[in-house]
C-alpha cells in the first residue's frame, strides 16, 4: 500500500514537472513573441514610428497643397490685377441710346481721333493693323511696292509700318502700303487704309487737348475736371456724362471695346452708313489726284481714262456723272468706283490720328497747273513730302488744296441732280458706290465717319453742307483756296458742269481706291 502511494506520489511529481516546463516554454514563446510585437510597434521601422512618419507625411503634403492653393489663388489675383489681366476678347454689340438732355458743345474743334484696329474683317480688337492685300486682274497687275530713295522710284517689295507717334508732335515715322495697279501698261499707285475702330474725344480747350496727348492729363482727371467736353463713338455725339447732345442725330453703332470705340463705316457691311456689301479688311485708296492716261506734265490731255501718278495734271473739265462713270470703268476686277464721303472721311481720320499725322495739319498744294504731288517729277519727295498723309513718300497726297474733288455723296431731296444722273436722283438710296443724305443740316444729316458735323472746323477749315441748290459735296479745296477753304476737314457743295478730280474705290475684296474730281 506505501509502496503504490509512492508511485502514485511519483507519478504526481511527473505530471507536475511536464506542466511548468510547458509553462516555462509557453512564458518564453509569449516572451519572445512579445518581444517581436513590441520591436514591430516601437522599433525602429514599427509601427507607431511608420504611423508617425504617415502623419509628418500627410502634414507636409497638406502644407504644400495649401502652399500650392494659395499661390494659385496670388496668380488668379495677380492675372485680374488691372496691370496684368487676362486679354479675354470683347464681344461687339450695339450700344443702347444714350439718354437725352446732353448741354450742348460750344466747341469741337479741339478734338482728337484715337485709332484700334480691327483683325482680319471681324470686329475684334489687335495691336497689328490687317496686312496689305492685292487682287489678281484680268487685264493687268496688282503689285506691291516700296520706294528706292538712291534711284526715287518705287520697286517691287514690301515695306509698311504703321507706327504710333508720340506727344503732340508731328509723326512723320508712319509708312503706310503702296501697291502699282498696272493696266494696259499704265501705271497707278494706291495706298492701304487697313480696317479700323474709332472714337474722338473733344476737350474744352487746345491746352487741355495738349496735355492728354503728352500723358499729362488723364481722361478720368479731364473728365472729373471738365476738361473733356464729349465724344463722338458709338453712342453718337454725346457730352462728358455720356448724354446725347440735344438736336443731333445719333444712331446707335456697333461698340467693339469698352470704351465705345465703333468700327468705321468705310469698312464694314452697312450700305447706308457708307459702307460696302461685306465686310472689307482694308481699302486702297489713290495715292494722289487722278488724271487722263494721256496726260503728262504740260498737258492735260483728252482720254477718258485714267491713272494715279505724281507730277500729272489732274482730270478736270467733265461734269462729276462722267466722273463716277470712269471711275468705274478703270477695272471691274477691283471693282472701281469714285470715293464717296464716308471713304474720305477714313482717310482723313487716320491722317489725324497718332497713326498719321498726329493732329498736325497736312502741307498744302499751291500749284497753280494742278500738278499732282504739287510739282513735276519728283516735287512729291524732294520738296513736297510734308504734303502728304504721312509726311513722307508713303503716304496719300493732294488732299488740301489742288483740285477740288467731288465725291459721290449728295443730298437726295434736290431736283438739281442732273450732272451726276449715273449715280444720283430724287429721292434716290444708298448703295455701295454712293451715300445719299436726305437732309440739308450738318448737324442732323451727318453720317458718322464722314468727316462732316464729327470734325467740323478742326484746324479752321470751313464747313458748307450739301442743299437743293448744291446737292454734291466737295473735299479738299483748290490750289488758289486760302487756308480755311482747304483741308481733309473741309467740305462744300456744288452742282456745276466740270469737276476736278475723281476718287476709285476697290471692293469687296478688301480694296478700294480713289480718283479725284472737283469744280471750277
Amino acid at each position: 500500500m506505501r509502496k503504490n502511494l509512492k508511485k502514485q506520489k511519483c507519478k504526481f511529481k511527473q505530471e507536475k514537472g511536464i506542466t511548468l516546463i510547458a509553462l516555462s516554454v509557453t512564458i518564453i514563446i509569449l516572451i519572445i513573441l512579445a518581444g517581436i510585437t513590441i520591436d514591430g510597434v516601437f522599433g525602429d521601422d514599427g509601427l507607431l514610428k511608420q504611423a508617425r512618419n504617415s502623419k509628418d507625411k500627410t502634414t507636409n503634403l497638406i502644407i504644400s497643397e495649401e502652399g500650392k492653393m494659395n499661390n494659385i489663388e496670388q496668380e488668379y489675383k495677380n492675372m485680374m490685377d488691372e496691370d496684368s489681366k487676362i486679354d479675354i476678347p470683347f464681344e461687339p454689340k450695339p450700344t443702347p441710346e444714350p439718354p437725352t438732355g446732353g448741354t450742348a458743345m460750344s466747341s469741337m474743334k479741339n478734338g482728337i481721333i484715337e485709332i484700334k484696329w480691327l483683325e482680319g474683317n471681324t470686329y475684334n480688337v489687335t495691336d497689328t493693323p490687317n496686312p496689305p492685300q492685292t487682287k489678281t486682274i484680268s487685264n493687268g497687275t496688282m503689285q506691291l511696292v516700296k520706294y528706292n530713295s538712291s534711284s526715287k522710284t518705287w520697286v517691287a517689295g514690301t515695306e509698311y509700318s504703321y507706327v504710333k507717334g508720340t506727344g503732340s508732335s508731328d509723326n512723320t515715322k508712319s509708312k503706310w502700303a503702296n501697291a502699282k495697279v498696272t493696266i494696259n501698261n499704265i501705271d497707278s499707285y494706291f495706298v492701304w487704309i487697313p480696317r479700323y475702330a474709332y472714337r474722338i474725344i473733344y476737350f474744352d480747350s487746345a491746352e487741355s487737348k495738349k496735355a492728354y496727348q503728352e500723358g499729362t492729363l488723364t481722361e478720368t482727371d479731364a473728365v472729373a475736371n471738365k476738361k473733356i467736353i464729349g465724344y463722338s463713338d458709338s453712342r453718337g455725339i454725346v457730352d462728358a456724362s455720356g448724354k446725347k447732345i440735344s438736336g443731333v442725330t445719333s444712331t446707335t453703332k456697333t461698340m467693339v471695346s469698352e470704351d465705345y470705340f465703333m468700327a468705321h463705316p468705310a469698312f464694314i457691311n452697312d450700305v447706308n452708313a457708307g459702307g460696302w456689301s461685306s465686310e472689307l479688311t482694308g481699302i486702297w485708296v489713290g495715292k494722289y489726284e487722278s488724271a487722263r492716261s494721256d496726260a503728262n506734265g504740260t498737258t492735260t490731255g483728252s482720254a477718258t481714262t485714267i491713272k494715279v501718278q505724281p507730277g500729272q495734271t489732274s482730270f478736270r473739265n467733265t461734269t462729276i456723272g462722267n466722273m463716277y462713270t470712269y471711275s468705274k470703268a478703270y477695272s471691274t476686277d477691283l471693282k472701281s468706283h469714285m470715293l464717296k464721303n464716308s471713304e474720305w472721311g477714313a482717310v482723313a481720320y487716320l491722317t489725324e490720328s497718332t497713326y498719321g499725322r498726329n493732329g498736325t495739319e497736312i502741307g498744302f498744294n499751291t500749284n497753280s497747273k494742278y500738278l499732282t504731288g504739287g510739282g513735276t517729277g519728283t516735287a512729291y519727295v524732294d520738296s513736297n513730302k510734308l504734303q502728304s498723309s504721312t509726311g513722307n513718300e508713303y503716304g496719300i497726297y493732294d488732299l488740301r488744296g489742288g483740285a477740288c474733288e467731288y465725291v459721290a455723296s449728295y443730298y437726295n431731296g434736290s431736283s438739281s441732280l442732273s450732272k451726276g444722273s449715273s449715280f444720283a436722283s430724287q429721292g434716290g438710296s444708298s448703295n455701295e458706290y454712293a451715300i445719299t443724305y436726305t437732309g440739308t443740316s450738318v448737324t442732323t444729316s451727318y453720317k458718322y465717319g464722314d468727316a462732316t458735323y464729327e470734325t467740323k472746323s478742326w484746324h479752321s477749315d470751313d464747313a458748307y453742307f450739301a442743299w437743293s441748290g448744291n446737292p454734291f459735296f466737295t473735299r479738299g479745296g483748290y490750289y488758289s483756296d486760302g487756308s480755311s477753304n482747304t483741308g481733309v476737314f473741309y467740305f462744300s457743295s456744288n452742282n456745276r458742269w466740270k469737276s476736278r478730280r475723281l476718287l476709285i474705290s476697290l471692293g469687296p475684296s478688301s480694296v478700294m481706291w480713289r480718283l479725284l474730281s472737283g469744280t471750277k
